[in-house]
């Protein structure tokens, strides 16, 4: 039974054109894989409109019309002509008005160049200007790291290679892998993510961030502006280890070191067995010898510092002292007639027994020390018993010296002023002045009361004595004549 039209499309919802137009536009926008399209084809219809670029990219099979802004347009390095080959960077979207699907191009460089290529040199330019490739902002990395992180594909020949070379090489820091896409689309930020757990981690000294090699499209994730920076925000030091010898990319250059592959940043971080143990056993000379010739040295000074002038003649220096005290006890006998002459004799004589008993005590005290010392003195520890030893005889010096030279200077000052005032005292002085002393039997006589008229008087001046007779006594305040 044939049906008729309005049979066919009954109950059926027609479209609008503008309406199935806006669903495939938003179609357009909802897929992710058209936002940033990357093409190569051949330029025809080259046309510019004030500042605006419109042409077509074609291959030998399809065709797809071109727009670039002038926003865009106005970095590019060269002019676009037809039949040139280019690649381009684009978001795809349609032309409502038309029906028609384009791509907005916001990149563009020759096919001969690259496109990646041309975005990875505008990019090194610009960080470097920046500063972010300043050797000077590099920190150094570890000598012997403890702790070592490893920002790379979990399967692979980089963290294969990694492993064994620290395994077969000598290594103390323990290794951590932290897992990370290292192509496509999705990688930079699925490295900036492990860069940060790195960070927030807290515990490794350095960190390798790398892959093996590859094309320069499969190392392009390396050359990302926002994984760069945050490789140059890295708190620890860094190692880029990316492909293999002859690429490189931006992380390279902010890197705190660039590594030729994986395998030459593990050595870099480790140390080879025999080049440790021939460190460690140059070292072991160095302190060695070190060690004899520090002992050889407070060898000679202990050697110097017993035979020194203080020490070797120590009872001879005592001895002076002894016989400039006996010195000055001898000009105090000669100095004064007065019976004080005697006490002075015998306080100063105790006061250098004591002195003398004082020295010998401090003296014999060290000499047991010094000897005790000495026998119990060993080979491991003699450098630092001599240091001991010499500061303490400085110091014994230094104390004997003092306590002589103030005990000396307070007895001067003592005798000084025995000698002042036992002058003062000295009837002689006041011979000079004409006053006599008149002896009877040997005794002074002071008052005429005490004088036998019977016997003989010495009258002593100052430079000599009298004999004589008495004459006549005559007593003051009216007393009778004897």
């Amino acid at each position: 039974m044939k049906m008729t039209n309005e049979q066919l499309f009954k109950d059926v919802r027609f479209l609008s054109v503008t309406a199935l137009t806006r669903y495939l536009s938003y179609k357009f926008e909802m897929d992710e894989h058209l936002q940033e399209v990357y093409l190569q084809g051949e330029i025809s219809n080259f046309k510019q409109s004030g500042r605006h670029y419109y042409f077509s990219l074609k291959d030998e099979n399809a065709e797809i019309s071109a727009t670039m802004f002038a926003s865009y347009n106005q970095s590019l390095k060269f002019t676009p002509r037809d039949g040139m080959m280019v690649q381009v960077v684009g978001k795809v979207q349609i032309y409502e008005k038309r029906g028609i699907y384009s791509i907005n191009v916001r990149k563009m460089a020759e096919a001969g160049i690259g496109l990646l290529y041309q975005q990875f040199l505008e990019l090194k330019d610009q960080l470097q200007k920046e500063g972010l490739f300043d050797p000077a902002k590099k920190l150094p990395l570890p000598e012997y790291p403890k702790s070592i992180a490893i920002i790379t594909a979990s399967t692979g020949e980089a963290i294969n290679d990694m492993i064994t070379t620290f395994s077969r090489r000598l290594s103390f820091a323990k290794i951590t892998l932290y897992p990370a896409l290292v192509q496509g689309r999705d990688a930079p930020a699925d490295l900036i993510r492990a860069l940060k757990e790195v960070y927030a981690n807290k515990t490794h000294d350095v960190l390798i961030i790398g892959r093996g090699g590859g094309s320069f499209e499969d190392l392009a994730c390396f050359n990302d502006e926002a994984l760069a920076r945050t490789l140059f925000a890295s708190p620890i030091p860094t190692v880029s280890a990316v492909g293999h010898e002859g690429d490189v990319t931006i992380c390279d250059f902010v890197a705190s070191e660039r590594a030729a592959t994986p395998t030459a940043a593990a050595i870099l971080l480790s140390k080879s067995r025999e080049d440790v143990e021939n460190h460690v056993k140059h070292m072991q000379q160095r302190l060695f010898q070190a060690t004899v010739s520090g002992v050889e040295k407070k060898q000679a000074a202990w050697q110097k510092l017993s035979s020194s002038y203080g020490l070797a003649n120590f009872f001879d220096l005592l001895q002076g002292i002894v016989r400039h005290y006996e010195a000055v006890h001898h000009r105090l006998q000669t100095s004064s007639p007065l019976y004080k002459m005697a006490e002075t004799e015998k306080h100063l004589t105790q006061y250098r027994n004591r002195l003398d008993i004082a020295l010998k005590n401090r003296l014999d005290k060290f000499s047991l020390n010094l000897t005790t010392s000495t026998k119990r003195l060993r080979k491991e520890i003699i450098i630092e018993r001599i240091v001991n030893y010499h500061k303490q005889i400085e110091g014994f010096n230094q104390t004997i010296k003092t306590r002589i030279f103030s005990l000396l200077d307070n007895n001067e000052k003592r005798l000084n002023t025995l000698i002042e005032k036992t002058i003062i005292l000295n009837p002689l002085n006041l011979m000079k002045k004409g006053y006599s002393i008149v002896y009877q039997n040997e005794m002074v006589k002071s008052s005429v009361a005490g004088l036998d008229p019977r016997l003989p008087i010495k009258v002593r001046m100052i430079d000599g004595h009298v004999d004589a007779n008495i004459f006549k006594i005559v007593k003051n305040e009216n007393q009778k004549n004897s």
